[in-house]
């Protein structure tokens, strides 16, 4: 009997070997789950040199091309006013030498801009120091030929207020007003005149307007463009006018001395009017408004730009 009895193997059951894989995947699940989210974290965070290769950039590319193709501009209007032709008359008043001035004071800006570029690494302060003076003075001067800066000096040349003191100089005027009539402001009216009546005075040269006809205010009536008689019943104006000249400047016209002035003789007309005065005041100042103009804007730039240079590069010394 106990020979013939025979041993029967135990077989473990299949769902003790699957409980244990489960617990084995469940163990390593939230394991790869902090794994993923460690990876996702560590990509979204921007790389360290991100920020100080992007400066770099900015330092030594973006920055300084962008300066330098600013000064470019310095060099043009330079170069424009050096070959551009002087208006007629204004040599008497020393103007051309002005001009001349201002194209060398644009010229040494333009290479002390480039200078303070080239050597900005090895000194960043001085470089910043140089080019922030002088551009704070060329936009002060930029700010006296626009008429903006109120504190304009009298004897500063080619200002509104240095124009006014010149033209009302009895001697600077008899010889500006001989030029105007030698090199024929007028003629055009004289041996041209125009048809149409009432004459459009708002196209004409101020010097024309100004010189060649009487002010509008003198209530007169014209045979042509150079012949004008005054109103039956009418006097002239009591009250002076003030008019305004396209630059934000006033001008006192319409006088009664300017009415009283005008001659049809065509030697005469109205050279000694002071509408013809800031006529002339406003064919030349029209020149150094625009400088004025182009001074502010370039040194407002140029100042911002070596500003960031000059932190872009202590930004790479001290990241470097």
């Amino acid at each position: 009997m106990a020979d013939n009895a025979q041993v029967v193997p135990i077989e473990e059951p299949a769902a003790t070997v699957t409980a244990t894989e489960t617990t084995t995947t469940t163990t390593t699940e939230p394991e790869a789950k902090s794994s993923d989210q460690m990876e996702s974290q560590t990509d979204n965070k921007p790389p360290v040199g991100t920020l100080v290769t992007l400066v770099n950039i900015l330092a030594a590319g973006v920055l300084p091309i962008f300066t330098f193709v600013l000064s470019l501009t310095l060099l043009g209007y330079a170069v424009w006013l050096l070959y551009m032709r002087s208006y007629d008359c204004e040599d008497i008043l020393g103007l051309p030498r002005v001009q001349t001035l201002a194209s060398v004071g644009l010229l040494a800006v333009f290479v002390v801009s480039n200078a303070a570029l080239f050597l900005r690494r090895k000194f960043p302060m001085p470089a910043l120091v140089v080019m922030v003076v002088i551009l704070l003075l060329m936009l002060f001067i930029g700010l006296a030929y626009a008429g903006v800066n109120e504190m304009q000096s009298r004897r500063f040349p080619a200002t509104r207020t240095w124009f006014n003191l010149k033209v009302m100089d009895d001697v600077n005027w008899n010889n500006i007003k001989s030029c105007v009539y030698d090199k024929g402001a007028c003629n055009d009216l004289i041996y041209g005149t125009p048809n149409e009546k009432p004459y459009n005075r708002r196209k004409m040269p101020p010097i024309k307007n100004g010189c060649c006809m009487p002010p509008e205010t003198c209530n007169m009536d014209s045979l042509n463009a150079t012949f004008w008689y005054r109103r039956k019943d009418e006097g002239p104006p009591l009250k002076t006018t003030v008019m305004y000249d396209g630059y934000g400047d006033e001008m006192l016209v319409g006088r009664i001395s300017d009415c009283q002035l005008w001659r049809n003789d065509w030697s005469v007309l109205c050279y000694d009017c002071r509408s013809c005065k800031f006529g002339f005041v406003r064919s030349v100042r029209r020149k150094w408004w625009q400088l004025g103009i182009f001074l502010i804007v370039i040194s407002i730039f140029l100042l911002i730009s070596h500003l960031l240079i000059f932190l872009a590069t202590f930004w790479e010394r001290f990241k470097g």
